[in-house]
């Protein structure tokens, strides 16, 4: 039993820091600042009727007003930290690129609301990572938002394995809230 009361240390506290995470609103995606983005991690050039948050890739580099805080999810701790470049940055843009291909799709199959919530969660000592739409904005026309946050969903993405000392030695979980502008 003991073995388990770490565990449910750390499960209680990535919940309880994760739903104060949605409530502090995150930072936003307008459009991507950098322009030499590799060939490779494009689907196809933007045309003149892709939402700007979809014309170029997703990167905390280019978050507007900076990259913001993430949640650090320790064995039994977590805390705020600014993202700053290293196994974070690396980790949370590896699946910053796949939720973009899943919003963007999902925004070409239905009407988008104006804008969407989404929570990214990744353990880089694993090598794994998920994105999911957040609650739905109540500021929203809610019945089309649902609609969209659903087609959403939650994504898990493989990402390349890192550790971060972000924690002390034992392994990181890190949870960065993002709004993400879809106006065109």
């Amino acid at each position: 039993m003991a073995s388990h009361v770490p565990l449910l240390v750390t499960r209680l506290a990535l919940a309880a820091v994760a739903s104060c995470a949605a409530q502090a609103g995150g930072p936003v995606v307008h459009a991507p600042a950098v322009e030499g983005a590799p060939a490779a991690a494009r689907l196809e050039p933007p045309s003149d009727d892709k939402l700007t948050a979809c014309a170029l890739p997703w990167s905390v580099a280019d978050v507007a007003d900076g990259a913001g805080t993430v949640i650090v999810v320790c064995p039994g701790d977590a805390h705020r930290a600014t993202v700053e470049p290293g196994v974070v940055a690396h980790s949370l843009d590896a699946a910053l690129e796949p939720a973009r291909h899943r919003v963007c799709d999902c925004a070409q199959k239905m009407p988008a609301p104006a804008s969407v919530d989404l929570k990214v969660t990744t353990a880089p000592d694993d090598g794994t990572a998920s994105v999911e739409a957040d609650a739905v904005d109540e500021e929203l026309d809610v019945e089309p938002a649902e609609a969209f946050y659903a087609c959403v969903g939650t994504l898990h993405v493989a990402i390349p394995r890192a550790h971060s000392d972000a924690c002390g030695g034992p392994k990181a979980t890190f949870v960065y809230p993002l709004h993400v502008d879809l106006a065109k």
